[in-house]
């Protein structure tokens, strides 16, 4: 299969992303918003065309999923490669690091300000707009910037709908928008990447596919372990090939149909909750693709 033939990209993401390009020339700071255990798979390549000539924050949301290793690897990754003029680990689940958030917009605030002030103008406005793929946590790093629920937060991809402008503070205004992806795939690592973690729907791709790929990344890691101890896996369980180790999990965690079969689909959806819900250890997915992908978001 394919992952350039893949296309999830509703008609309200076109739109959401004509009201990124139509409202650019009024935003002084674009945050991006990436996934830290894909930060490169969730990183939309049409942002770095849109926020050409702005300042550039990169937040790295949930961090605290991913080792420190891992995160001193992508904010050298991004900085090195011109991705950001700032890039920021932090937790908007946690709060982990808001505050240097906030300490990196008063500084390009200033910076406006400075300048304005130079020329005469008195009352001047910063404003940031917030962008990222669906499921990044946009919603909720917005609620800790703002220190309200001004944004309203799903747990779905495509959840938020329509631009929001959010007033911070007198002279700093947020322009929320809703997560949009890119009309195409273009590498089926990042697709699958998106997947699972995610950032598409479950049902855009074939499921048990999605939970291979996860554990082909986990055996090549040396994370069998995690595995073994996780759905109480024999060595042998590993002999097979990864639609195997789907069955063998369902065999070793009990997961039956009526009538006693293997319940496959049940055993796929558990590996991928629970490495969503960072029940597999911490780790990410794009360090073995970010040189190989890194071109794809010139």
């Amino acid at each position: 299969m394919s992952m350039t033939k893949i296309n999830w990209y509703p008609g309200h993401m076109k739109k959401t992303k004509d009201l990124i390009k139509e409202n650019m020339p009024l935003i002084d700071i674009v945050l991006e918003v990436v996934d830290a255990r894909i930060p490169m798979s969730s990183k939309n390549p049409d942002i770095v065309s849109f926020a050409k000539n702005k300042k550039r924050v990169i937040v790295i949301n949930k961090s605290d999923l991913i080792t420190k290793e891992e995160i001193l690897f992508w904010k050298e990754f991004f900085k090195k490669n011109n991705f950001a003029d700032e890039v920021l680990e932090l937790s908007a689940e946690t709060g982990m690091n808001i505050r240097q958030l906030y300490t990196i917009i008063e500084k390009v605030s200033s910076e406006k300000k400075e300048k304005l002030l130079k020329k005469g103008l008195r009352k001047v406005n910063t404003r940031l707009m917030v962008v990222g793929i669906p499921n990044v946590g946009k919603s909720r790093l917005i609620n800790r910037i703002v220190g309200k629920n001004s944004a309203g937060v799903g747990n779905k991809p495509g959840f938020t709908r329509g631009k929001q402008w959010i007033r911070i503070k007198e002279g700093l205004e947020l322009l929320d928008t809703p997560g949009i992806l890119w009309p195409k795939f273009e590498s089926e690592k990042v697709g699958y990447n998106l997947a699972i973690t995610g950032a598409i729907r479950d049902e855009i791709l074939p499921i048990e596919e999605v939970a291979c790929v996860l554990l082909d990344k986990m055996i090549l890691m040396g994370k069998k372990q995690i595995l073994k101890e996780k759905y109480k896996l024999l060595d042998e369980d590993f002999e097979q090939v990864t639609g195997g180790i789907l069955e063998a999990i369902a065999l070793r965690m009990n997961m039956l149909q009526k009538g006693g079969n293997l319940n496959v689909q049940q055993a796929t959806y558990t590996l991928l909750r629970d490495y969503r819900a960072c029940k597999l250890g911490k780790f990410g997915l794009d360090m073995d693709i970010a040189e190989e992908i890194k071109g794809l978001y010139r």
